[in-house]
């Protein structure tokens, strides 16, 4: 595939041509043109305009607006509309509806109210994405698809009549043998042995709780079949089309994000957090490069000042805040940044949403900030042409599999993206780079790994982590890690199954230790144990951390694994526990201290490292003609503080900056190349 969007960065808002006549279409271009955008996406819920009868397509809206926005410059991302299906596809056929846990069926006026797996959807879907295709798949106007929007943003799994036949197909074709799933869901607990696969529940209320492995195994149908329909559309596009494709993702949807991106060319994603959140922005700059062919990504959806709906309103962004989101985006490597949407709608449920203009055409309070994006980008793209982004030290393992079996038992109090955030957010204010990547991701470039809450380890995985650790890397794993096995049971050899051996630890005991009188210490830090936990013997490692009081007592809950044949020339530090999660900010920094400090024994293997600011100063390494450049935001709403270690030419202001002390204003930003002394 040639360089994405021919090496151009992107920079535009959502139109919507269904919503608005030719006339007002043609004024937002003009002003998008003026504003420095050069992109537009649009087609996402155009399906009804397209098709208002059952098969009589007529495609010419689209055209009109393609012209529109090329008379201007403006190229466009288009969109296949499968997310709003027309009325005539569900009217009178509640059976092609989304059918939730419970039996409802969720109606049309919103969207994603259809069943993506019924054969009928699927067969319509087909006829208009090919007809997209056909009709724009060499258009010089089009530069990227965007297959469908959101997927599972509103909704799970769905339980229609459909998904129930296809739920039995599906265990059928993964398990073969009905003997070989009891035995893997030991399903002889409370008498649940299944004599068919046609008698297989879906996940439907019980008088109590479901089985942990049919509720994993449903999650992974879910998954599986959404990226089943991603698949067949990229493959209808592709018949007619060279053009990238993508799909706009986000952390809130119930999606196996690798499997998904594994069929596509780049990833996109939404965003829309308050600015006292921004490391939940910055999250996805850390996550979504490393899914797609090109590797690549970008911000398909953000508010030019805030989001909202008529059930609750957003609150507007402080004056440089979505500047300073730009300038994060683009410093991290990111493609292109769109807002949502370009005009306010004047109707429908997001209409207190913010945009760059009202329904009325007047600039709105983020008008402002979309104008200074389009300066700021101006000046970035020379600078970002022929650089590259250096990767972080440090990487977090954020798995889409271990989301699932935190849904599955999250004991009362865990949410996985919750907890992954707040251990995000630690190295955020610490001012220590980070990667998040999924399972599949290369650990090459990365000094230490964490893999935390990540119930079942995949034994490709962990082969792939091993011989990265013999290789020399620092893996910090756990804790609630490996206590179970695929279908969410626990191991009936050792406590931490195959971990165990690399970790050169035996688990002793496995107790939930809130309220139990577990306390421990751990380098100088002292105080009680959380949480479904893991207490080891040594076998070769060392203990770090032991347990003082309570069951445990006289057990570790942190080692550390180093100088054998399993580990290498790397180490393993194993945490079985926590207080509250990875809440206490002393431990969790004690722990992510030991394990990321390059040291004599464990030099840092990558040429350069980050200031270490932190104070929401946030900090990307690139790398131009050979010299080292670091685009230096803060985040936050109050001033921070930075020591510079050499001389730099900061290259916004073509300014020298001398070693020394330097004061950064609230979502201000500098570029500071290094020069010679």
């Amino acid at each position: 595939m040639a360089e994405l969007f021919d090496g151009r960065l992107l920079y535009g808002a959502a139109l919507y041509p269904e919503v608005w006549d030719k006339n007002i279409v043609a004024s937002d271009a003009a002003l998008m043109a003026k504003l420095g955008m050069n992109v537009a996406r649009m087609g996402e819920f155009i399906w009804s305009a397209l098709e208002p009868d059952e098969g009589r397509i007529d495609l010419s809206i689209l055209h009109d607006a393609l012209n529109i926005l090329d008379d201007h410059g403006i190229a466009t991302i288009l969109c296949t509309p499968t997310v709003t299906p027309p009325i005539w596809l569900t009217h009178g056929h509640q059976g092609r509806l989304h059918h939730t846990a419970d039996g409802t069926a969720l109606g049309h006026g919103s969207r994603q109210h259809v069943c993506t797996n019924g054969a009928y959807f699927r067969e319509r879907a087909a006829i208009i994405t090919g007809a997209l295709a056909r009709e724009f798949g060499q258009d010089r106007r089009v530069i990227s698809w965007q297959l469908d929007n959101e997927f599972k943003s509103h909704v799970g799994g769905c339980h229609c009549p459909s998904c129930r036949d296809l739920w039995g197909q599906w265990l059928e074709a993964k398990y073969q043998d009905i003997a070989q799933l009891n035995e893997q869901w030991s399903t002889a607990v409370w008498s649940e042995t299944y004599q068919s696969f046609d008698q297989i529940p879906l996940p439907a209320p019980t008088p109590f709780l479901h089985n942990t492995a049919l509720m994993t195994a449903f999650n992974d149908f879910s998954q599986v079949k959404i990226n089943e329909f991603a698949a067949e559309q990229s493959r209808i596009i592709r018949a007619h089309s060279e053009l990238p494709i993508t799909h706009n993702s986000g952390f809130g949807f119930d999606l196996d994000n690798q499997g998904l991106y594994s069929n596509l060319d780049y990833s996109s994603f939404d965003t829309y957090p308050a600015a006292p959140n921004y490391p939940a922005f910055l999250m996805n700059l850390d996550y979504f490069p490393h899914f797609g062919a090109s590797g690549k990504t970008i911000l398909m959806e953000t508010s030019t000042s805030h989001g909202g709906s008529i059930a609750n309103y957003g609150s507007p962004h402080p004056a440089g805040f979505v500047e300073a989101e730009i300038f994060a985006n683009f410093a991290a490597g990111s493609k292109g940044f769109l807002f949502w949407p370009f005009r306010q709608h004047c109707g429908g449920s997001e209409q207190p949403h913010g945009a760059v203009v009202s329904p009325w055409g007047a600039p709105t309070i983020g008008f402002s900030s979309a104008a200074r994006g389009g300066e700021l980008l101006a000046q970035l793209e020379t600078i970002l042409t022929g650089g590259e982004t250096l990767p972080p030290r440090v990487a977090i393992t954020y798995s889409d599999r271990a989301k699932t079996a935190l849904s599955v038992e999250p004991g009362g109090k865990l949410d996985y993206r919750g907890v992954l955030s707040g251990i995000h957010r630690r190295f955020v204010e610490a001012g220590i780079g980070r990667a998040l990547i999924p399972e599949g991701a290369s650990l090459d470039a990365y000094d230490v790994l964490l893999t935390p809450y990540a119930h079942h380890l995949d034994p490709e995985f962990l082969e792939r982590v091993s011989d990265w650790v013999r290789a020399g890397g620092t893996w910090l794993v756990g804790p609630g890690t490996a206590d179970r096995d695929a279908h969410h049971r626990w191991h009936s050899d050792a406590a931490l199954g195959a971990l165990e051996s690399i970790a050169g630890v035996r688990g002793v005991l496995a107790f939930p230790a809130t309220g139990s009188g577990t306390s421990a210490e751990f380098l100088g830090w002292q105080g009680g144990l959380d949480g479904m936990s893991t207490f080891m013997e040594c076998t070769t490692a060392r203990p770090l951390g032991m347990v003082r009081s309570g069951p445990a007592a006289g057990l570790a809950f942190v080692t550390e694994n180093q100088g054998t044949p399993e580990t290498g020339d790397g180490r393993v530090i194993l945490v079985g526990s926590l207080p509250d999660g990875f809440e206490d900010p002393l431990l969790v920094d004690l722990l992510i201290g030991y394990a990321t400090t390059p040291s004599k024994t464990w030099p840092a293997r990558t040429e350069a490292r980050e200031l270490g600011a932190g104070g929401g100063v946030v900090e990307y390494l690139r790398r131009k003609k050979g010299r080292l450049q670091r685009w230096l935001v803060n985040m936050s709403d109050t001033t921070a503080e930075l020591e510079l270690p050499f001389p730099t030419t900061e290259l916004l202001s073509n300014t020298n900056m001398n070693a020394g002390k330097y004061r950064l204003e609230p979502y201000t930003y500098i570029i500071a190349e290094e020069r010679n002394a």
